[in-house]
């Protein structure tokens, strides 16, 4: 056997056996990712990429202005926004037979319109007022048509008003492109035919001066902000100096069993507690009322505060605890009584958690017991023992 017909062997062999074997061959592409798309650049002038007037005075690209059915539309020459005539309509969506109420406008002589590239950037504006009276909503969808017969939707919603209602004074409505949804009947905005105004409810209406025009969206400010909050384990935090720590605390009040108040920057605290009166008592959050988790705090964390007793009073016991959001209270009662002088009082913060949820503790809890009258100041988180 010659050498070239043992080297065929071989070569045939070889290749049967990789055809024969699981061996998948793929093409392969020298790129295969995706194009990315221009961002939007806004426009100068609206004009420059579509016709902006949409009705003003001219009807000849407007239809639906006739009495049919639940309707009656007309054109007004006596009131008007702007110019020498309005549309004049009045409708009632709950007559029978009533299947659609509304007129449309083709603008730009029925002109195909690509407004794509104004999405971001421009909004449909029109004037509005009632024929008489006022209503606190305007029951107005606006439908973009494109020449497939895809549409897309917004609701003309209070947001876009001047003014918090519809009246007999004329006010602009400016609703932005952005707020029509043409993913439901697949809209192409890039060919639009016209724009219409379905009326929804009943009402009677004056529309005047529709047109494109620039939008900015308004900058909304928040009703109310949340003041940023203070980690509640990163001591020292003072809970009281010449007033609670964010004024939350309570318990200050005057009745026949107490009198608990705040005078000369420090709290004075006078109670007799008596079976009909009731837990005498004074709380403090450091968290303005939001949970804090205490399970990392040092060891040696505590509870400080300056007590002294009224001259010729009887001192009387306090009762101090943690509480945590279900109500529960520390196991261990650290009991504090003024004794004669100006006392610096420490209590363990660890053995005050124990019998309470450590991660959702909700205020320091002061219980006055017996009869006493002292003053209270000064009082502190610290995390290291003197």
């Amino acid at each position: 056997m010659s050498g070239f017909t043992v080297k065929f062997i071989l070569v045939f062999v070889l290749l049967s056996t990789l055809l024969s074997s699981c061996v998948e061959f793929k093409q392969m592409t020298l790129y295969t990712g995706e194009e990315v798309s221009a961002p939007l650049v806004k426009p100068d002038n609206i004009k420059l990429l579509v016709e902006p007037e949409i009705f003003d005075e001219d009807f000849s690209d407007v239809w639906g202005i006739e009495t049919i059915d639940c309707k009656s539309a007309e054109i007004s020459e006596k009131v008007t926004a702007e110019g020498d005539v309005a549309i004049k309509i009045e409708w009632d969506r709950n007559e029978q037979g009533c299947v659609w109420a509304g007129f449309g406008i083709g603008w730009d002589g029925y002109a195909g319109k690509d407004l794509s590239e104004l999405i971001p950037f421009a909004a449909i504006q029109f004037q509005v007022r009632t024929v008489k009276g006022k209503r606190f909503g305007l029951p107005v969808v606006l439908t973009l048509e494109d020449y497939s017969g895809g549409m897309g939707f917004a609701y003309t919603g209070n947001k876009y008003f001047e003014r918090t209602s519809i009246d007999e004074d004329w006010q602009k409505v400016t609703v932005p492109l952005s707020a029509f949804d043409m993913d439901i009947e697949n809209l192409d905005p890039t060919n639009i035919k016209q724009l219409m105004f379905e009326l929804q409810q009943s009402g009677a209406l004056y529309f005047d001066d529709v047109k494109l025009v620039m939008y900015e969206a308004p900058v909304i400010e928040p009703w109310h902000i949340e003041e940023a909050r203070a980690d509640p384990t990163k001591f020292p935090i003072t809970l009281f100096d010449d007033t609670f720590i964010n004024n939350n605390g309570w318990g200050l009040m005057q009745d026949e069993c107490r009198e608990i108040k705040i005078e000369n920057e420090t709290i004075t605290a006078e109670w007799n507690a008596q079976d009909n009166c009731g837990a005498i008592q004074m709380g403090i959050s450091w968290n303005k009322w939001f949970p804090i988790d205490m399970r990392s705090i040092d060891k040696d964390a505590h509870l400080q505060l300056s007590l002294k007793p009224t001259s010729g009073s009887t001192p009387g016991d306090i009762v101090v605890q943690l509480q945590d959001y279900s109500g529960a209270t520390s196991k261990n009662r650290a009991v504090l009584s003024a004794s004669g002088g100006n006392s610096i009082v420490q209590v363990s913060l660890n053995l005050l958690l124990e019998g309470i949820n450590a991660s959702n503790v909700k205020q320091v809890l002061f219980t006055f017991e017996g009869e006493g009258a002292v003053e209270i100041d000064d009082i502190e988180l610290l995390e290291i023992l003197p």
